[in-house]
């Protein structure tokens, strides 16, 4: 297998269907069957005004679309046999998760770090494994995330 490969967000961006204000994916490595990510909250994130109000709170469901974005990226980046040709963007989707939980409150000025694992690779579905930490703490983790992919046709 390949050395790990870094990505910066301005990479990140280049290939992701999802984008600015909805990317939550600062860097990333692809290292084998793992993908790990971080997320700075800025705190100028504009759902932040509202949950809640002069209480800023990370959502727990957008935490939970981090794990979903990085298994998007490992699609569209990673070099394993498994995934043999390019992967069409347009045709990533999640569709479902499974015994996820949220155990910590993330605030502005947290950075999320995210492990996502391939436990499956199987043309046209995915699933991974992983989990959240902030400063060495638990913060979520989902037991399976499975997204639907399909091959660009070439």
């Amino acid at each position: 297998m390949s050395e790990p490969k870094k990505y910066t967000r301005a990479e990140i961006e280049a290939v992701m269907p999802q984008q600015d204000p909805f990317l939550f994916l600062d860097s990333a490595v692809i290292d084998g069957y793992t993908a790990y990510g971080t997320y700075k909250i800025k705190g100028d994130e504009d759902f932040l005004r509202g949950h809640f109000k002069n209480n800023p709170v990370f959502p727990g469901t957008i935490m939970l679309e981090a794990f979903g974005q990085l298994g998007v990226l490992y699609l569209l980046k990673a070099s394993v046999p498994e995934i043999a040709g390019p992967v069409d963007s347009s045709k990533i989707f999640v569709t479902s998760l499974e015994m996820a939980r949220v155990m910590r409150i993330c605030r502005p000025g947290d950075v999320m770090e995210v492990k996502a694992e391939a436990v499956r690779l199987r043309h046209p579905i995915a699933a991974f494994r992983g989990h959240m930490e902030v400063a060495g703490e638990r913060a979520a983790f989902v037991e399976k995330t499975c997204l639907t992919f399909d091959y660009l046709k070439i």
